[in-house]
Order: structure tokens, then C-alpha cells, then sequence
């Protein structure tokens, strides 16, 4: 009863993706911009035609393929068309929100649940991504393909069984080459980012204590290096601490352990053979990608010419604005803290205004900023790349983000520091969830009663977010072109991994008060999100759709603003 009650409660996303389809469909029946080309191709495939092929079109018919399937049921109009991504949207609530529950500590609880369908519901509300709901874009039935593979992925353990092991290593295959029918960017997110994963959970063979001492011992000791490949190499533990309270030396730390596991494995034989057969899967999708790309003479399929890849390092520094502007409720607390400890120091009569508890230890490290500073200066001033599209297309927001980044010349040297305390506060938002304030102004310790009256999202660990930005960089530094859309999977899989809390909806003590007090706890941040989802969707749908204009060489034809 609490699986049905708890997944009807996804229903909820209905009434905004409905007001959506329907506003949509009534003024703009006709295909409108990238619509004009997959529209024409999708009816096509309705007709059993599967070539010609558009040459504009450089996506897979993943997203034909269902259109073809669906034409007995929903027809082929450009409506019919539109209403797949509506479904498709509803799918996706619902993988995602399996993938959440999975995260969640005490998931049979009514408060895990709670966590999850409600965190689902505000990431098919993510504005880049709902958007697309209700046009004949590849973004959501892309994004739903990488949502069941990864639900595929984490749902599922190596067993002993020979037999077991390779019905999951088949299923992932056919779910990553899936995926890989919709985008060929997702080759990123089937292939490398659970290879990673895999890669560093096998080489890790350390039991819980020796981990916990082997923090311990290269926090006292002044040769930590040394100290992490002597016991990576000895026990065979990989460092890798939560992210929450890891300084710069813990990730590179976590490199050299893993690097020295590596560097074991030839003296291992076996360990390599069971190392090779867990990414099997994986490098399985992977060669078969790079054969699409021999056959295919590239990447994409159609419009090579302007989809040419090339190194664009200034997409990483772009990420996290973008994470900051859209996440700000998950981010924000942890760019406040730091300031609020500084300013509780030199003046400590402010704790009574602001009764929040903070460290000095959390604010970010001055070399390590003016540092990484210092790197987005250079990559701005020797990577920057203007795609002809940017500024010659008024209709995205992405033009008007540039134009005011280059003019005048130096606001985009100015920009450098802002990209590097917005990717600092990211990181940390990938620590556990900030104290209430309420919990802090009655002094509670509210990390020690968290296993007793709340469920929890526990943060990652160091290895993941390693594996999380490479994947990401590999996905972004390769496209010249910077437009909001190829930031969604990025943006999903960091969210997936934000730590939230709550307490249980139906505490086991009768007292009136602690019930009171269980519903407090309640992620607050989560209401911030989707009040702020559904402002956003409001202005850009009301932009889209009633604020029209006219180009000079195109009289007569409404353009509208989007994505």
C-alpha cells in the first residue's frame, strides 16, 4: 500500500506538465525550430520509410523509433508527436524516483519515500528539462533512456552466480546501446561514468576499520603520501573519505591510492581477470560506439561541419554557474556559512541574530581559490570559443548570457572568480544537509539523534565526484557549442547525489511534540526548489509563448525566446 500510495503522490507533476502540452499545442501547432526537422523525419519513419536521411539531424532515431511504435496508438500529427515527451516525462518521474529511494538510507520508511517521489517530482520540474515536454526535442526520451540504465545499473549486484552475473552484464548492454539510440553524448554516462564506479569499488578490498584508521593515520603524520600508497599497496584499501570536510590533498590523495591499486594489479592476475570481466558491459558499449564511428566517418550524424569537435575547456568553468543558478536552495547555505563563521568571530553578538552553527573550517582556502582562479583566468583567455550560433540566434538565452560576457572585454576575466567559488560551493553542497536553524538556536546536536529520528541521504565519497568530473568533462569539453541542454545529465547526476533529510512522517513516540518537531525537520529545501522550478518554467513558458518577435529577414514569422 505505501508503494502505490507513495508512487500516485507522482501524479502530481500532471497538472503543470498538462498546462504545459496544452498552452503549447494551442499557440504553436506548427513545428517550431529544431521541431522542423525532426517533425518531417519522425512522420517519415510513421510511413515505414526509414531513409532518406535529413543531413541537418545530427541525433540517432532513438526518439523515431518510439514515434514508429506509438503511431497505432497516438497517431502522427505534430501533436501526437509532442504527447510522446509527455509520457515520456511521467516515465522518467518514475525511474528517477526508484533511483532516489535507492540512495536513501531506512528506504522502507514512510520518510524516505517522502524524499524520494518529492525530489523526483522537482527534477522532471528541472526548467531546461521540462521545457521539452511538450515539443518533439530528444531531451527527455535521452535523458529517460540514461535513467534506465543507471536504475538498471544501481538496482543490481555482481551475484556469485556465473548465470546471474551474465543476465546483468546482457541487461546493461541493452540498455546502454539504447541509450546511445537517442544521443551519442550519453556513450559518457553508460559506459565511462559506471566503468569508473565499477573500477574503483573493485580495486577497493578495505574493510570499514582499516579505512577509518588509515584517515586517522595520514591526518597525524607528516609523510601522508608515503603513509596512502604504503597502505593502499599493503591492504588494498582505496582512500576515499566522504567529500563533506575533504580538502584538495584528499582527492589528490584519492588519485595517488588509485594509481598505486592500479599499479598492483599486473602482480594479480585473477584480480585483473574479475577486473576486466565487472566492466565487461561497459567496454562492450564502448567498442561498439567507436565502430558507429568508424562506419558513421564521426560523431553525429547529419551537419558535421558545425558540429565538429574540438577542446572547449571554459564549458567546465560554465557548469557551475548553471548548477548555482538552478540549485541555488541546495548551494546557497553553503556559500552563507562561511561568511556568517567570519562574521560570528568578529562579532559574536550576531549568533543571536542568526542562529546558525558554521565553522571557519568550511570556508574555502585562500591559495587553493586564488589558485584555481588563476587556472579559469588562463582558460578563458586561451580556450574561450564563440560558436557562430551563439550570437547569431537571439532566440536562446545562451546569446544574451555571452553578450553581456564579452562586452566589455574584461567582464569575462571577471567572471573567472565567480565560476570558482560557485564550483567550491557545489562540492559542498555535496556534504551532508545543513543544520535547521531552529536545531541550532536550541543547541541540539542534530548529527547525533539524525540515525534516530531522520532519514538521510548520505553524501558520496571523494571517488565519486573524481569519477562525476571527469565523465562531465569528457561530455562538455568536446563541443564547441555551449547551449543549456547539454548541461541536464551533468546537472541530474550531482543532484541525484545531494544529500537530503527528513524525519518520518509517523514518529514512533505518541508525543504530540516530537511529532511536531519530526515535521520540521523536513528538507526545507526541497519546497525552495519547487517553488523555484515553477517560477522559472512560469517565465520562460510565458516568454516562449506571449512574447513573440520578428527578425527583419523573416517578416511575418513569429520567433520566441527558449533554451
Amino acid at each position: 500500500m505505501a508503494f502505490l500510495r507513495h508512487n500516485a503522490w507522482l501524479l502530481l507533476a500532471l497538472p503543470p506538465i498538462l498546462l504545459w502540452f496544452t498552452a503549447v499545442n494551442s499557440i504553436v501547432p506548427d513545428p517550431y525550430l529544431d521541431e522542423v526537422f525532426h517533425v518531417p523525419q519522425a512522420k517519415q519513419y510513421c510511413d515505414g520509410r526509414f531513409l532518406p536521411w535529413d543531413p541537418k539531424i545530427t541525433t540517432p532515431p532513438g526518439l523515431y523509433f518510439i514515434s514508429y511504435l506509438l503511431k497505432p496508438v497516438l497517431g502522427c500529427s505534430t501533436t501526437s508527436l509532442r504527447a510522446i515527451n509527455l509520457l515520456c516525462t511521467l516515465a522518467l518521474a518514475w525511474i528517477l524516483q526508484r533511483i532516489y529511494a535507492r540512495r536513501l538510507l531506512r528506504r522502507d520508511s514512510t520518510g524516505s519515500q517522502r524524499l524520494a517521489t518529492h525530489s523526483a517530482l522537482n527534477t522532471v520540474l528541472f526548467p531546461p528539462l521540462f521545457f521539452f515536454s511538450a515539443l518533439y526535442y530528444t531531451d527527455i526520451s535521452s535523458t529517460l533512456a540514461v535513467a534506465l540504465f543507471h536504475n538498471s545499473f544501481t538496482g543490481t549486484d555482481r551475484s556469485s552466480l556465473p548465470s546471474h552475473n551474465r543476465r546483468r552484464n546482457i541487461r546493461l548492454v541493452v540498455y546502454g546501446l539504447l541509450a546511445l539510440l537517442f544521443r551519442q553524448t550519453n556513450i559518457f554516462w553508460v559506459a565511462i561514468f559506471p566503468a569508473g564506479i565499477v573500477l574503483f569499488r573493485e580495486l577497493d578490498r578495505g574493510h570499514a576499520v582499516v579505512k577509518d584508521s588509515m584517515y586517522r593515520k595520514v591526518a597525524g603524520f607528516g609523510d601522508s603520501w608515503m603513509s596512502v600508497a604504503r597502505t593502499s599497496w599493503k591492504m588494498e584499501v582505496l582512500y576515499d573519505p566522504p567529500v563533506q570536510n575533504s580538502s584538495l590533498e584528499d582527492y589528490l590523495k584519492c588519485l595517488v591510492s588509485l594509481v598505486t591499486l592500479v599499479l598492483k594489479l599486473p602482480t594479480q592476475p585473477l584480480r585483473l581477470f574479475d577486473l576486466l570481466s565487472a566492466v565487461s558491459p561497459f567496454l562492450i558499449i564502448l567498442l561498439n560506439f567507436a565502430l558507429f564511428i568508424v562506419l558513421n566517418g564521426g560523431v553525429v550524424l547529419g551537419d558535421k561541419s558545425n558540429h565538429v569537435a574540438t577542446l572547449h575547456a571554459p564549458q567546465l568553468l560554465y557548469l557551475w554557474p548553471f548548477l548555482l543558478f538552478f540549485s541555488w536552495p541546495f548551494v546557497l547555505p553553503h556559500l552563507v556559512t562561511p561568511a556568517l563563521a567570519i562574521l560570528q568571530r568578529f562579532a559574536p553578538q550576531m549568533r543571536r541574530l542568526v542562529p546558525v552553527k558554521s565553522s571557519i573550517s568550511t570556508s574555502p582556502r585562500t591559495v587553493v581559490m586564488t589558485g584555481f582562479t588563476a587556472l579559469a583566468l588562463v582558460m578563458v583567455r586561451y580556450n574561450t570559443i564563440i560558436h557562430p550560433f551563439t550570437l547569431a540566434d537571439n532566440r536562446h538565452y545562451v546569446f544574451y548570457v555571452f553578450r553581456l560576457l564579452m562586452r566589455p572585454w574584461w567582464m569575462r576575466y571577471l567572471a573567472a572568480p565567480v565560476y570558482v567559488l560557485s564550483a567550491w560551493s557545489c562540492v559542498q553542497a555535496l556534504g551532508e544537509p545543513p543544520v535547521q536553524a531552529q536545531d541550532a538556536a536550541a543547541g541540539k546536536d542534530v548529527a547525533a539523534e539524525s540515525t534516530a529520528s531522520r532519514t538521510t541521504a548520505q553524501g558520496p565519497n571523494v571517488s565519486f565526484l573524481v569519477i562525476w568530473l571527469a565523465t562531465t568533462a569528457l561530455n562538455l569539453i568536446t563541443a564547441p557549442l555551449v547551449e543549456p541542454r547539454y548541461f541536464i545529465l551533468p546537472w541530474l547526476f550531482w543532484r541525484l547525489h545531494v544529500p537530503t533529510s527528513a524525519a518520518p512522517t509517523k514518529p514512533q513516540s505518541a508525543s504530540g511534540a516530537l511529532a511536531t518537531k519530526a515535521k520540521s525537520q523536513y528538507d526545507k529545501r526541497l519546497w525552495l526548489e519547487t517553488a523555484w522550478f515553477l517560477a522559472v518554467n512560469a517565465v520562460t513558458g510565458y516568454m516562449f509563448l506571449y512574447r513573440g518577435f520578428a527578425w527583419e529577414s523573416e517578416k511575418g514569422k513569429v520567433q520566441r525566446f527558449m533554451w
